[in-house]
């Protein structure tokens, strides 16, 4: 098995140890399918579900009747997102890695195995899920919490810290559509100490978060072992169309246009291969992404300094190697204010001021 990891048992079968966190106080259930060594160093990658890999719909009240009783084949996902996954998941090299790779889901545990099967229908390797536990919910009579995103995420992220060992870095993954931005900010910020223990829960209280849910995830955190936190998080855009609102959260939380420039960005980091952004291309090209528009993205890299000039035009070459897109005459330059972006220090916070009483 590589990596030293040890596997509960083998994750065809669809099932594992489950966990149902009676410790934490939003109601979460975990299952996890893959312990990795206590000395294990290296990427994990933590991704959301819904709107990030599946189009979930949690816009309207008839949305969310209608989840419990989806099928795997009534699951719609991404484009481009089923292809990347299997990408993070084979890793950068010649040899297949096999980098631990979780989900979470704000859907009801009871999707648990509709959603796990429509992921390995895609191919997708996983190691665990983490799914809202709606029936404690409605036990409670905290309807609110169905919809309640950042007190849930926190606590989920929260749990799964605990299951790794200290070498593990994460990478995560979500989207724009709620609160993936804020919360990943939050929790790299947590983790790190960037926010203090003694203030995690007036900051989760003022971004609307339970005081009972805020001051066990501070509480979470106060008990974790010090790891090596978050390296970045991915945010596939789809609420916002313009990529300066990711700013402010800048270095940490990377804003992009669908799987074809999160897969470039992730090339640029060393995590996935050139070939598997070639891939990634070809598979939103198959689904109906103009290429035009897949062009444009690729400039958008450079301009944005996620990419250099080099590696553009690099990554240009091997798409018009596979007859996807015609090669670039010139990539261009960055623009000096995401360049300016990238080199803030590791002491900024990610998280913007107006997030934590400041703005």
């Amino acid at each position: 098995m590589p990596f030293g990891a040890r596997s509960r048992v083998p994750l065809a079968l669809g099932v594992g140890v489950w966990y149902p966190c009676s410790r934490v106080s939003f109601p979460i259930h975990r299952a996890s399918y893959r312990t990795l060594d206590p000395d294990w160093e290296g990427e994990v990658f933590v991704a959301d579900i819904d709107r990030t890999y599946l189009a979930t719909h949690f816009s309207s009240m008839k949305g969310l009747a209608k989840i419990p009783f989806e099928r795997a084949a009534d699951k719609e996902d991404i484009a481009g997102m089923a292809r990347l996954f299997r990408e993070i998941r084979r890793g950068p090299g010649a040899e297949r890695r096999d980098t631990p790779l979780y989900f979470v889901s704000a859907s009801p545990a009871q999707l648990r195995p509709v959603i796990e099967r429509k992921m390995m229908l895609d191919g997708i390797g996983f190691d665990g899920t983490t799914f809202k536990n709606w029936s404690s919910v409605v036990r409670r009579l905290r309807f609110s919490r169905l919809r309640e995103q950042i007190g849930f995420k926190l606590t989920a992220l929260l749990a799964g810290r605990a299951e790794l060992p200290p070498g593990a870095i994460e990478n995560l993954v979500g989207d724009d559509l709620e609160t993936d931005p804020l919360t990943y900010a939050l929790y790299a910020d947590v983790l790190a100490g960037r926010i203090p223990s003694s203030d995690v829960s007036r900051i989760l209280q003022i971004n609307g978060v339970y005081e009972g849910d805020a001051r066990a995830i501070a509480r979470m955190r106060r008990e974790l072992t010090p790891g090596r936190g978050v390296k970045r998080a991915y945010i596939r855009m789809e609420r916002h169309a313009d990529p300066e609102v990711f700013k402010d959260f800048g270095p940490g939380i990377v804003g992009c246009r669908g799987a074809f420039q999160m897969a470039a960005a992730l090339m640029h980091e060393g995590s996935i291969s050139a070939e598997g952004v070639v891939r990634v291309a070809e598979d939103l090209l198959q689904r109906g992404l103009p290429a035009q528009e897949l062009r444009e993205r690729l400039l958008d890299l450079c301009r944005r300094a996620l990419l250099t000039p080099d590696e553009t035009m690099a990554l240009s070459e091997e798409l018009a190697r596979a007859d996807l897109l015609p090669p670039l005459e010139d990539a261009g330059l960055a623009d000096p204010e995401w360049e300016a972006v990238w080199q803030r220090g590791p002491e900024r916070l990610w998280t913007p001021a107006r997030y934590v009483g400041e703005g």
